[in-house]
């Protein structure tokens, strides 16, 4: 009886696939993997700036794209990444690569244009590749919805896909490679003197991701939790695997890393008791996510992200008045188990905070949390000191 193989599923983002050289190197790692005796299924982001390329193109062309034709058009993307890709494996005579679409992989969407979520996915072709000793590569962030459309999952839907994946196809691990190593406590490219973090648990990576932190995508965490997916992160560069996601804590009281998110409008507002209530259940009818909301005394304080900036302040004029817009701000966060407001950690932090003598905006605190809404122009220097201070 032949003996199964473990089935792995490895993940390479569009800066590991930048150029030729880049494609050849993945190539070789890719090659080296399925040496080592595994089944591999392979998903890969956009080369380079494609992405960015073809939303530029989209705005020259329409001011307003409407979102089905911008995931016909973003979707192109991968596709090159996926056909490249197979044909640098297979230029190496040593095994034989074959590259699927999201929809010729079966993976299934909502309608949700732009930020559609998998409903589930038939792998039907995928196991025949498998099943003939066949390296498959599929294209992250797309699938295709039950209407026959392409949709896409949003930016870093590259991850959730691979995740997918491991989960529909019961893969053994799932790897995401990238020019960065790991998960780290705080951006390595702002704080050189971040540390990478071997293990971390499903939930704290969940708030690096959510709190701005770009090593994952926050969906592809939440369905690796609930799946039970044994996810990894590593270099495209070495190949090599330096960190480890699951759900191990690291211990209470202690902060695993230092997170800064900058992609957040401010907007304020008049606001009455009964609207207080119903907006935020509004907002999420409009696809619109809140990063923050307050209120005080007749006036409301939310935080979206700046693709969603221009469809709130046009849903909040409709429904109050004296709507006040601000990109001026961004949050700083703290992550960690125990560590919100009442615990040793947060009177410390609050303490750099006056130090430093920044005049933050607004405070958010969870269990596993501590965010801070402070001007843009302070937050390197608040991070800096906040990660010196707690990490360094």
């Amino acid at each position: 009886m032949k003996k199964k193989r473990p089935l792995i599923v490895q993940k390479y983002g569009g800066s590991s696939l930048a150029t030729v050289d880049h494609v050849r190197r993945v190539a070789h790692h890719v090659i080296e993997r399925k040496n080592k005796g595994c089944d591999l299924i392979v998903v890969a982001s956009a080369m380079g700036k494609t992405t960015d390329g073809l939303i530029k193109l989209a705005h020259e062309l329409n001011a307003n794209p409407e979102r089905r034709e911008m995931d016909m058009l973003l979707s192109t993307g991968e596709q090159i990444s996926v056909a490249a890709l197979a044909l640098a494996i297979n230029a190496s005579g040593k095994v034989t690569a074959v590259s699927f679409t999201g929809p010729q992989a079966g993976i299934i969407t909502d309608t949700n244009h732009s930020q559609a979520r998998i409903l589930h996915i038939n792998g039907e072709r995928i196991k025949n590749a498998l099943e003939q000793d066949k390296i498959v590569i599929v294209t992250g962030f797309q699938g295709i919805a039950e209407t026959n459309d392409i949709t896409t999952l949003g930016r870093g839907g590259s991850d959730t896909t691979a995740v997918a994946l491991a989960s529909a196809l019961k893969a053994d691990s799932c790897e995401i490679m990238s020019d960065i190593d790991g998960i780290y406590t705080a951006d390595p490219k702002r704080i050189p003197q971040a540390r990478r973090i071997d293990s971390i648990h499903y939930d704290q990576a969940l708030e690096m991701a959510g709190a701005g932190a770009k090593m994952l995508h926050k969906t592809s965490i939440e369905f690796a939790k609930r799946h039970g997916i044994n996810l990894s992160l590593g270099s495209s560069l070495s190949g090599h695997i330096g960190t480890t996601v699951s759900d191990t804590s690291l211990g209470r009281g202690i902060v695993t890393g230092v997170a800064v998110d900058e992609d957040i409008v401010l907007l304020e507002f008049a606001l009455n008791q009964l609207d207080a209530l119903h907006i935020p259940f509004e907002f999420s009818q409009q696809k619109i996510a809140l990063k923050l909301w307050q209120t005080v005394q007749g006036l409301g304080m939310s935080g979206v992200s700046r693709g969603d900036s221009n469809l709130a302040m046009r849903f909040l004029h409709e429904k109050t008045t004296n709507v006040k817009k601000s990109d001026d701000f961004a949050m700083l966060s703290i992550i960690g188990d125990g560590i919100g407001v009442g615990t040793p950690v947060a009177e410390h932090f609050f303490k750099v905070m006056k130090s430093l003598n920044i005049d933050y905006r607004a405070v958010i605190t969870g269990e596993l949390f501590l965010k801070v809404l402070c001007p843009i122009s302070r937050i390197k220097i608040a991070q800096e000191k906040v990660h010196s201070t707690f990490l360094g």
